[in-house]
């Protein structure tokens, strides 16, 4: 596929790989929900937070519905990540 246009604009070296294992940074996944609540207040449309901040347009959906119905502090949390521990400190 090399050289093929996607009508995005964006080349395929662009994308962002997703890799599994290894331990999430969330601090920067709460950073990025942060600036996507300023972008909503600011009046942003939720394609040009898709865009900018790099996520799906469903995350950038449920962010801004979240924003909506809790404001800053619906998206500062996005609950645990990973599964729940089976054992107990007992």
């Amino acid at each position: 596929m090399a050289g093929k246009e996607t009508g995005s604009g964006v080349g395929p070296d662009a994308r962002k790989v997703k890799r599994r294992g290894g331990r999430r940074d969330l601090g920067a996944l709460r950073d990025r929900r942060m600036q996507a609540a300023e972008m909503f207040a600011a009046g942003r449309r939720q394609v040009d937070v898709a865009v900018e901040l790099e996520v799906s347009q469903q995350t950038a959906s449920r962010w801004h519905r979240q924003w909506t119905e809790g404001g800053n502090e619906a998206l500062e949390g996005a609950g645990r990540a990973g599964r729940r521990p089976r054992l107990d400190d007992a």
